[in-house]
């Protein structure tokens, strides 16, 4: 499979400034009356078995390394609340960038799920025994060469976090109904030429704010986990 070519390639390149396609509207925004701790259970049950999949190490398409991210949702007084983590700039690949704490599928994992509170215990100090794992999405093939497992958590926020510094750099807070509001996904296309030829290449952005009213940009491989995410939840098969 070729790789397409990687933005870090472009000069002077800025996700949030490259042009924006026309929103499909056949989305809408999925608000609070139903949106919540119980419907998220109720509609995501039907997908746990693939996150409980044996052998998910064994990659469906053999040029790409098979790994698993959690996506962990807490209750906050506000409402609820996505986790996300700023890599640190120690990474070799999306160094600096808002990701989900997760990461390879090793062979001594049991499945996905074990894969994904596997790393979000490694990255972040998230106890496994804080999390009620309710979904997995399909899998999600990625440019930089990974396919993707996305796992659901309903988090029990109380604990202290624990960031591993060679991975992590910070995490912070995003308003979920922010998150499943298609209004705030941007589907950017970006067209360029190298010394290769001539590019194009897609992609979502989801401009934030964290609790602290922080600018967050979530896009790349994360905002199209999230668009996933909420087309699901939406009703779209994925």
């Amino acid at each position: 499979m070729k790789k397409p070519p990687l933005f870090s390639t472009i000069a002077n390149f800025d996700p949030k400034q490259a042009p924006i396609l026309p929103r499909d509207e056949r989305f809408k925004a999925l608000g609070s009356d139903v949106v919540t701790e119980t419907s998220l259970i109720e509609k995501l049950a039907p997908t746990l078995p693939s996150g409980q999949a044996k052998n998910a190490h064994i990659p469906h398409n053999p040029d790409l390394k098979p790994s698993a991210v959690l996506i962990p949702i807490m209750q906050r007084e506000s409402g609820l609340m996505v986790l996300l983590t700023m890599r640190s700039t120690k990474l070799r690949k999306h160094s600096g960038q808002i990701a989900l704490p997760g990461g390879k599928i090793d062979a001594e994992d049991e499945n996905a799920i074990a894969t994904a509170l596997r790393e979000a215990h490694e990255e972040i100090g998230l106890p496994i025994a804080n999390c009620q794992v309710i979904g997995a999405l399909h899998r999600h093939e990625t440019g930089t060469g990974f396919e993707i497992t996305p796992i659901v958590a309903l988090v029990n926020p109380n604990y202290t976090p624990a960031l591993s510094e060679d991975e992590v750099s910070e995490i912070f807070e995003v308003p979920l109904l922010h998150i499943l509001n298609p209004e705030h996904h941007n589907h950017h296309e970006l067209t360029w030429t190298n010394a290769d030829g001539t590019h194009t290449r897609d992609w979502y952005g989801i401009p934030s704010l964290d609790l602290d009213g922080s600018s967050r940009h979530i896009w790349g491989v994360t905002a199209r986990v999230l668009r996933n995410f909420y087309e699901h939840l939406h009703g779209e098969p994925l």
